[in-house]
């Protein structure tokens, strides 16, 4: 169900798309995995932890995990995939989610899955599904993912499904990176606006998959079943390389029967929801609405 989408951006969403193509651009080549990293971490360092929150790091099934506790949580669990291209990012891009625990009384963790090139998958998606299995027994959960974690999160649904596991009550995809193919039109249409490029991201592609068929369904879940997934919410802005991404998951999965609400913010560019922009700031009121409906089975 496609939610219609404001007239135009912000003026300081505008400001901020520019500063981002300026501090990403590489005349003549695209972002290797040296450069992903140092900006992602650069990106993260901005987020801050919402007072009231209790912030920890622990091992779980044997993989780093952040903790992100409010002091009351009664509502169930919240669970985090980061984004980064599968080759960068950390934990700590979830204390941007840290208020939205916070305000429905909910836990939030984050899992540091391994990274490639040094470990292709399936290592990133075993790591998050090993997590899942301890942390979501018997308490309601709902799993968001930024970018390539949007993805990783809707193979991570299917794992769960298709093993017989505990499913989540929500699942949120914020710009998911759903075709490793990278063969959309977005790419094109987007290519001057945004700071995502199809040869950096292809680059990012090979190494997370490795050897593996880029179009198999847990590397690239828009090629994969939707069947029996939980209400799902899509957000995405009209300026990202990923758009088609968004788009082309939101009709499979309303195809197969999922309650799945697509939005599209105008103006907004690839990792706009961590900016300090009032259309950041309404997605992010979006996704705690649905969150919270989810988690209480409204």
């Amino acid at each position: 169900m496609p939610v219609p989408k404001s007239d135009r951006a912000s003026r300081r969403l505008i400001v901020l798309q520019k500063l981002m193509l300026l501090a990403t651009a590489k005349p003549g080549s695209a972002l290797d995995v040296g450069r992903t990293r140092k900006i992602t971490q650069s990106m993260e360092s901005f987020q801050r932890r919402a007072r009231g929150v209790q912030e920890t790091t622990a091992t779980v099934a044997g993989v780093p995990v952040r903790w992100f506790r409010p002091a009351r949580a009664e509502s169930g669990l919240i669970f985090h995939v980061h984004g980064g291209a599968f080759v960068a990012g950390s934990s700590l891009a979830a204390r941007a989610h840290s208020r939205m625990a916070r305000c429905l009384g909910a836990e939030l963790v984050s899992v540091d899955y391994r990274l490639a090139p040094e470990h292709p998958f399936p290592a990133g998606l075993d790591d998050v599904w090993a997590v899942y299995s301890e942390v979501a027994r018997d308490r309601p959960t709902v799993i968001i993912g930024e970018s390539a974690g949007g993805g990783l999160a809707m193979s991570l649904v299917r794992r769960v499904i298709d093993r017989g596991g505990d499913a989540p009550k929500g699942l949120v995809a914020m710009f998911p990176w759903a075709d490793l193919t990278n063969s959309s039109d977005s790419f094109v249409r987007n290519e001057h606006l945004d700071m995502l490029s199809r040869k950096g991201l292809s680059r990012s592609a090979m190494a997370y998959a490795g050897g593996q068929d880029l179009r198999d369904p847990l590397v690239s879940p828009l090629y994969g079943s939707f069947v029996d997934f939980p209400r799902t919410l899509i957000v995405v802005g009209t300026h990202d390389c990923l758009l088609d991404d968004s788009r082309y998951v939101s009709t499979r999965m309303c195809a197969a029967g999922v309650d799945a609400t697509l939005v599209e913010i105008a103006g907004g560019f690839h990792g706009f929801i961590l900016m300090p922009a009032p259309e950041s700031k309404e997605a992010r009121r979006q996704i705690s609405s649905f969150v919270g409906a989810a988690l209480h089975d409204r």
